[in-house]
């Protein structure tokens, strides 16, 4: 899926957290949205999603204003994984929540694309590490076949080791299943490697963008302060 927006404006009471954004999300290709907290990629992505009402501008999906959104997935931050439910039900949760059954050998599947052993199929994600946790959420965000997942912040928590494993993941679910993605983050090198373009927003406007692989050649200072500010390190 393709999606265009364009001068896209949104507030809160007086407060203009996107002022004036314009960027193409193209389709089957890994777009990254960079930036500080606060500058307003959170507030972009849930826009997109259609949890936010915006005040002006427009959004294109494939060039339609509307869109079903059970073409889109996300993969929170913390996972959001649900204690109570086994590995197995937070994968397919959108089935085990509607009590329908057979969908051992869907989950089974998934954790494999990911990963994921079929030994912690039962367990509960109190029983998993840190690293298995991202895995299961992303499984799950791919549980029901997305056209555009979003990925918010997939390596914060983890160290890097495991952050590396969770971005050859990425772009190994990405390609094979010729998917969307749309990435925020303020991880340079995750961005470098994940990445096919990016737009780097500060205080509400697109400041930069281009292809990733040339992040580090960047001119706008804006930015270069960013990456300094990250701790960047090749």
């Amino acid at each position: 899926m393709k999606i265009e927006i364009k001068n896209l404006k949104k507030r809160f009471n007086d407060n203009y957290v996107l002022k004036d954004i314009s960027l193409t999300i193209e389709k089957n290709k890994s777009t990254i949205i960079l930036g500080q907290s606060g500058c307003g990629k959170s507030v972009l992505i849930k826009t997109i999603y259609k949890l936010f009402k915006f005040d002006s501008g427009s959004i294109l999906y494939d060039k339609k204003s509307e869109v079903d959104i059970d073409k889109f997935s996300m993969l929170f931050q913390y996972g959001a994984l649900f204690d109570s439910l086994r590995i197995s039900e937070n994968i397919a949760f959108t089935d085990f929540i509607n009590n329908k059954a057979n969908f051992e050998k869907k989950v089974i599947s998934l954790m494999k694309d990911v990963g994921l052993d079929k030994s912690i199929f039962n367990r509960y994600p109190s029983e998993i590490s840190g690293g298995m946790k991202k895995r299961v959420a992303l499984a799950r965000a791919l549980y029901k076949n997305p056209k555009v997942i979003f990925l918010d912040e997939p390596t914060t928590g983890l160290d890097p080791i495991n952050s590396d494993k969770i971005n050859d993941l990425i772009l190994k679910v990405i390609t094979k299943r010729n998917i969307t993605a749309v990435t925020i983050t303020h991880d340079i090198k995750s961005a470098i490697k994940t990445g096919d373009y990016y737009y780097f927003i500060d205080k509400g406007i697109i400041q930069d963008k281009g292809d990733c692989k040339k992040i580090l050649k960047t001119k706008n200072k804006i930015f270069k302060s960013f990456i300094t500010g990250a701790d960047f390190k090749q």
